[in-house]
């Protein structure tokens, strides 16, 4: 049977570095959206729920591939609509927007019901799949805290969420700290429903 494991082992596995460069890329990209918002309001404003969303996954991924680039335990996958952060032998990411109730969005392929679906392995050789991303918030289209999840089927919600934060130490580098979601979020997610048609393998 597969055994979950906790989010401060998945955080401590994936180091400071991924960490990091994970909650570097979504501010970059939240400052990307707020740059393009001031120049082309009108463009935001004419865009579909879909559109602003591949816009800003593909701003998100860019940021993410350069800061991961030099990563000796790193390797993406950018074919097509599959993009991929594998960080060592063990653990595997897709790069997803997140629902207030940090649920996600895919077209069902064979493809993403295979990769959300945790997959049982001998005891030390598990592939742990999980979501990194942004929480996004649909009324007023901004990107809000950097997440990493871990959820165990396409539809499902997550078994646990965090939102991670990087801040400075002095000369010591880079702390990163981060905060488990509280479970008992709101069970009514209009968005969610709103959103069904509107996403695609790609955000």
């Amino acid at each position: 049977m597969f055994s979950y494991p906790m989010a401060e082992d998945v955080l401590h596995d994936l180091g400071d570095k991924v960490v990091s460069a994970l909650v570097d890329a979504t501010s970059a990209t939240r400052a990307d959206l707020a740059e393009y918002r001031d120049t082309f309001p009108n463009w935001v404003a004419d865009s579909s729920d879909r559109g602003l969303s591949n816009w800003i996954h593909d701003r998100l991924w860019a940021h993410l591939r350069r800061g991961l680039t030099d990563i000796d335990s790193v390797e993406l996958v950018d074919q097509g609509v599959t993009r991929e952060v594998t960080v060592g032998l063990r653990y595997r990411a897709r790069v997803k927007r997140h629902t207030v109730r940090d649920r996600i969005r895919s077209y069902a392929t064979k493809s993403a019901l295979a990769f959300w679906a945790q997959s049982e392995a001998l005891e030390g050789l598990e592939e742990v799949r999980l979501g990194f991303g942004y929480r996004w918030d649909p009324e007023e289209r901004v990107i809000g805290s950097t997440i990493v999840s871990l959820r165990d089927g396409l539809d499902k919600d997550a078994i646990w969420a965090v939102e991670v934060d990087a801040e400075a130490s002095g000369g010591l580098g880079t702390e990163i700290t981060w905060t488990p979601v509280d479970p008992s979020l709101p069970q009514i997610d209009l968005y969610e429903a709103l959103a069904r048609d509107e996403e695609d393998e790609a955000t």
